[in-house]
């Protein structure tokens, strides 16, 4: 396959980390969210399967415990044959998406959102898995326009080939994009060579910012509140990671818990279920990341659908009162 000449840069171990596979895991989003196993292809099934995603999340508020990057643009175009989907979204690290797999109000470990890779056993003979150069993919945001770098898949598998897209960036505040629900974001990819993906170009708007208030937890509930609230007919993602302070310092304890609720400033957890997935509410500190999203999906001819994300994540470390 060749390769853009623009933008290719090798890439070690940090790609190798993005597409290990991901940690078994339960099913516990139950009938309302969609099942993690899914069958593999039955035998001499070879059929020419397709996944794609452009993802744009920006986070302009800094992690006050861990660097993340402010404006982080990805894109994978898969093509593959002789696996099950779950496997491909776990080696392509390309999850269904909380808000598809949650219903309002539903609070599961964020462990069980991601995709389970099953056995090496269960992948069929003649298995291929390749990571599509569709051409420059461009971003057009805040009057600036971002075109991904390609980055090498590394060549240890021999079923396992291609490329990803791939681009960070630290100057939100220089690109004047101030998120009000109005922003527009253009997003466009070339297409491939010999036409299996057709080029398109979609637009979509960065949501409004949020601020978040306040966390607290009584016998029966934990209340989190933001600002402004948003359309009640729009839900927000809230991942909930609990932390103990000793000598200063802040230490995760239990699991991470991913919620769906509803965009309407306030959300009322019970405890129960937060327990249950493994949030430690004995703790002393909550952090909460919100994340307000846009999605859609463009056709891109004989590949088939691809899906564009843009995603604005907002984050506070707040005392559980």
């Amino acid at each position: 396959m060749a390769l853009s000449s623009s933008g290719l840069r090798p890439v070690a171990w940090a790609l190798a980390l993005a597409l290990a596979p991901a940690l078994a895991c339960s099913d516990e989003a139950g009938d309302s969210g969609r099942s993690v196993l899914e069958a593999a292809p039955s035998p001499g099934e070879a059929s020419v399967r397709h996944l794609g995603r452009v993802h744009l999340l920006l986070q302009p508020q800094p992690d006050e415990l861990e660097p993340e990057p402010e404006l982080q643009i990805s894109g994978r175009f898969v093509e593959y044959r002789g696996a099950a989907e779950d496997f491909v979204r776990a080696r392509t690290n390309l999850p269904v998406p909380a808000w598809e797999r949650l219903v309002p109000g539903q609070c599961v470990a964020s462990t069980a959102l991601e995709p389970d890779p099953g056995s090496p056993a269960q992948i069929e003979d003649g298995r291929e898995l390749l990571l599509v150069d569709a051409g420059d993919l461009r971003v057009f945001l805040g009057g600036r326009e971002f075109v991904a770098p390609l980055a090498l898949v590394p060549d240890i598998l021999p079923w396992l080939s291609g490329v990803e897209y791939l681009h960070v960036d630290d100057r939100i505040p220089t690109l004047a994009v101030g998120p009000d629900g109005t922003a527009p974001v253009r997003v466009s990819i070339d297409g491939t060579a010999d036409g299996g993906l057709d080029g398109f170009a979609a637009a979509l708007v960065v949501p409004a910012s949020l601020a978040l208030e306040a966390a607290r937890l009584d016998a029966q509930r934990l209340t989190i509140d933001w600002r402004p609230p948003g359309s009640a007919e729009r839900s927000v993602v809230l991942r909930l990671q609990a932390f103990a302070e000793d000598d200063g310092a802040s230490t995760p304890v239990g699991e991470e818990v991913s919620c769906l609720v509803t965009d309407a400033g306030r959300a009322d957890l019970a405890l129960g279920p937060l327990a249950e997935a493994g949030l430690a509410v004995d703790a002393g500190l909550l952090r909460v990341t919100a994340s307000r999203y846009d999605s859609t999906r463009v056709e891109a001819g004989a590949f088939g659908e691809v899906e564009l994300i843009v995603e604005l994540r907002s984050q506070a470390i707040l005392p559980l009162d």
